[in-house]
């Protein structure tokens, strides 16, 4: 069996068009609808935002019995028929007027997203890839970026033109073209169910299985490291309030929406920089290397004073990305090894998932309540800077 072949690059091309879709789509352009939604029902944007909250406390749930689903079904099956939910349930944003209504379709489009989300893509790359692993999983997520970055002005587009309700339906639209190569395309979550070896592979020795370490749940390096995925990963939340913080600092919604689209072309950018420097440096150092650039975009956009500065910052700031999608199931092989992935990582997704859900609606509330999003950026500095510690001792209690 071929360890090197052009269905390897395949693979990897259909996984790019569902990370696309349902981190790039369904999350990190949700944040050109806070302002117009909630100022078109009269509603507050921590209310609103609310919706994306529960989406992701949904999706980080559904991480549990993700892996074990895909044992059991057909992973084509259970592709298929999330796919069409969350269409479905995309286009029907377009219908809801009423907080309960989005709340549920929050949660029926996190449920559906999940399964072509995050954790099955990081088992479908592991499965595929041993050499340049991280390289693989840096292009599939920086494909969530590129989607974030164009998607973002066209979907303000529509509904500074047409309103919200033409954005959800154009939304709903996208995410169907974008899943649909992985739907048809011929492939396994396993490379040797089609006659293949996983990129590169090479026989391990004997010595080598055996020198795999038990793992439990239960002891410092696993518990520092899920609290620095929880905090990483809530930081990620503050790039979708980027275009109600550039009109809550006097600029138009057309040319706010730009720091969305600086903080997506970031996102995109350092995640094919934190692969390829994972696959030369190691995961840690590239990580520790990302954390300080965020910290770098945080302080431009507390202190910039025009909007170069701003966009600056938010490029820099979009690096939190690259954390949550890259680094964490770089750093969680590295740290547990392979063999253990299927176990750690889905508690690793909760907490990623978790925090992204607990700032996604306290961002909001911050601004309803202080009418400033200062204090929010003050907070994902201490996060960083903490997370910085929790990984030192990740990787000394190891």
């Amino acid at each position: 069996m071929e360890n090197r072949s052009q269905k390897h690059y395949g693979v990897v091309g259909v996984c790019c068009g569902l990370a696309a879709s349902s981190i790039g789509i369904s999350i990190n352009s949700s944040g050109v609808f806070y302002t117009a939604v909630s100022e078109s029902l009269n509603i507050m944007r921590g209310s609103f935002s609310m919706h994306m909250t529960i989406f992701s406390l949904v999706t980080a749930i559904s991480a549990f019995f993700i892996p074990k689903l895909m044992e059991k079904i057909s992973y084509k099956l259970i592709l298929s028929v999330s796919v069409i939910i969350a269409v479905l349930s995309t286009a029907a944003m377009s219908l809801a007027t009423t907080i309960p209504m989005f709340y549920f379709l929050g949660a029926l489009r996190g449920l559906s997203t999940s399964f072509f989300s995050i954790v099955p893509l990081t088992l479908i790359i592991n499965q595929w890839f041993e050499k340049n692993h991280g390289l693989a999983t840096s292009i599939v997520f920086g494909f969530s970026g590129i989607a974030g970055s164009l998607c973002s002005p066209v979907l303000s587009y529509f509904i500074e033109n047409f309103g919200w309700q033409s954005g959800y339906l154009i939304k709903a639209g996208i995410i169907l073209c974008l899943c649909l190569p992985a739907i048809l395309y011929p492939f396994h979550i396993n490379p040797r169910e089609d006659g293949y070896l996983p990129y590169g592979y090479v026989e391990k020795t004997e010595s080598e299985r055996k020198s795999i370490p038990d793992f439990h749940f239960l002891t410092i390096a696993f518990i520092s490291f899920f609290v620095f995925s929880l905090f990483c990963s809530c930081i990620t939340s503050f790039t979708q309030h980027f275009p109600g913080y550039g009109e809550s600092l006097g600029y138009s919604v057309s040319t706010s929406a730009l720091l969305l689209s600086a903080g997506m072309i970031g996102n995109v950018v350092s995640k094919l920089i934190i692969g390829a420097l994972s696959d030369w440096l190691g995961a840690m150092k590239a990580t520790m290397m990302m954390l300080f650039v965020i910290m770098v975009g945080i302080v431009l956009l507390i202190f910039g004073n025009n909007f170069i500065l701003l966009i600056i910052g938010a490029f820099l700031f979009g690096s939190s990305y690259a954390i949550g999608a890259v680094s964490l199931p770089l750093l969680t092989k590295y740290f547990f090894q392979v063999d253990h992935y299927a176990k750690v990582f889905p508690s690793i997704s909760f907490a990623s998932n978790l925090g992204a859900a607990i700032s996604l609606s306290m961002v909001g509330y911050i601004y309803d309540f202080f009418g400033s999003y200062l204090y929010g950026f003050v907070i994902a500095f201490i996060m960083v800077f903490i997370g910085v510690l929790l990984l030192v001792i990740t990787q000394v209690k190891k």
